[in-house]
């Protein structure tokens, strides 16, 4: 029986032996699989949050926009509108800043971002109406509202 015992401890040691190899390759094959998923979710990451900063400035240049078209008005004396135009086939969604019909300054939006709204300021510097500015993308939106005397708001 000794023989017995020693042969099959043996054959145990072997297999434990044998088994670290197998061990080393599936640590090997699971860091390999975390070394890929890390920048799948990185890339992820930075994506959203382009896209988040990309609607944020698209807004706050909105905003800027707005004030100065009525600061413009009440200078200029001229009537100033600011509205928005749809993405067409080759050409980006943008606002416009106009007097009548002549063309003040077009803002090009950044890829992906649209805007609704329109607002014009008389000659005193004031809006006609109040108006909201829908800016979105994806599923984010931020609304941008002018009141009745003309503040801007962006909540």
């Amino acid at each position: 029986m000794s023989q017995d015992e020693s042969a099959g401890q043996r054959r145990r040691k072997k297999n434990v032996f044998l088994a670290w190899p197998l061990i080393r390759k599936l640590e090997s094959l699971a860091f390999l699989a975390m070394f890929i998923a890390v920048p799948f979710f990185g890339y992820r990451v930075v994506d959203y949050t382009s896209r988040h900063l990309a609607l944020n400035n698209a807004a706050h240049d909105l905003v800027k926009d707005i004030r100065k078209a009525k600061q413009m008005a009440s200078e200029l004396g001229i009537d100033i509108s600011v509205e928005s135009r749809q993405s067409t086939e080759g050409k980006s969604a943008a606002y416009v800043i106009r007097s009548g019909p002549r063309t003040l300054e077009e803002v090009v939006l950044p890829q992906g971002v649209s805007m609704i709204g329109e607002i014009t300021f008389s000659k005193e510097g004031q809006p006609n109406h109040p108006a909201t500015f829908d800016v979105h993308m994806d599923t984010r939106s931020l609304a941008i509202d002018v009141d009745q005397s003309g503040i801007v708001t962006l909540p």
